[in-house]
């Protein structure tokens, strides 16, 4: 079951992408995308390198699903940085509510099978998404990714 289940979450996240991504400001968001596939694959290749999880996929970028990593993950930091708010409270509830999303993918890709926990329980992903939500956040105010 697991064979689709990469594939379809970059499809997925493409369509999003093409239905709300602003191509004006593509030049700069562009970055935020890069720069969460970096996150993304950092944290990844640590996690299975310390046989936490393992991720079941035919095509690897340092052990993680490539579709995930150039589907769902770019095109999310794309419009993240695009869509970013500019209060503090609006960013915390947006960091809570892709954390939300990004949960309810993974439990996903556990009932397929795409993903397998070993040492790894869904609480501390969560923790992580938190993490690595606001610490894009705060790069992407920093770096001035959210520019007009």
């Amino acid at each position: 079951m697991y064979k689709y289940s990469w594939l379809i979450s970059m499809i997925v996240g493409w369509i999003i992408f093409f239905m709300l991504a602003d191509r004006f400001r593509f030049k700069y968001t562009v970055w935020g995308g890069f720069i969460v596939c970096a996150i993304q694959l950092l944290v990844d290749a640590g996690a299975m390198h310390l046989n936490l999880y393992r991720v079941h996929s035919y095509f690897h970028i340092f052990g993680s699903s490539v579709f995930f990593t150039f589907g769902i993950v770019f095109t999310m930091g794309i419009l993240i940085a695009q869509f970013l708010p500019n209060t503090p409270l609006l960013q915390g509830i947006n960091i809570l509510v892709i954390t939300a999303l990004f949960s309810v993918e993974e439990l996903l890709f556990l009932k397929t099978g795409a993903l397998e926990y070993i040492n790894w329980n869904h609480q501390s992903s969560v923790f992580i998404d938190i993490l690595v939500l606001t610490s894009y956040t705060w790069l992407v105010k920093s770096l001035g990714l959210n520019r007009k």
